[in-house]
């Protein structure tokens, strides 16, 4: 089986790989889970000095939620409770981490994978590197914390932009 979420450690940086890279590295429930555990261990470790997220195979940082998954995950009102709470630990964790976050940025990062580059404290990008949130097109709206990040980096306008347009 396929581990989705990778990391390894090169002196004092480490290195987070959301390693779904046939979905565009869409991050699953199992996904969230193993990032928030994986941020909240690489916090804890005192020799690091930086960590830094990226998405596998160069195409994508990450092309958000698995929606493929959502019938499954949350399709009840409990399940999207917990989904939630689970993707808040994520995010917390990677917002909160004692050392500094970088998001590489290959390709697609749209919805949850443009949340988690929001938390990171910077972001560098490539020419590929394109943004959106396409949540618009599922009919459902972006979790007020998710968003209040998001907002945080890129500002209430760019936000509004991002939202309505997709």
């Amino acid at each position: 089986m396929l581990k989705k979420i990778l990391s390894h450690q090169d002196g004092c940086i480490a290195t987070v790989v959301l390693n779904n890279p046939k979905k565009l590295n869409a991050i699953d429930l199992e996904m969230w889970t193993g990032l928030g555990k994986t941020m909240a261990s690489l916090s804890k470790n005192t020799e690091l000095r930086c960590v830094v997220l990226r998405g596998a195979g160069g195409k994508a940082f990450a092309a958000g939620a698995d929606i493929s998954r959502f019938a499954e995950e949350r399709s009840t009102r409990d399940q999207a409770a917990e989904y939630h709470r689970i993707i808040d630990i994520a995010m917390d964790a990677i917002y909160e981490c004692l050392h500094p976050t970088v998001a590489l940025i290959e390709g697609v990062c749209v919805g949850g994978g443009l949340e988690v580059a929001a938390c990171c404290d910077m972001r560098i990008c490539g020419k590929s590197s394109r943004f959106g949130v396409p949540i618009k097109n599922l009919g459902i709206t972006m979790h007020y914390g998710e968003l209040a990040r998001v907002m945080q980096v890129i500002g209430p306008a760019a936000a509004r932009e991002l939202l309505l347009e997709g």
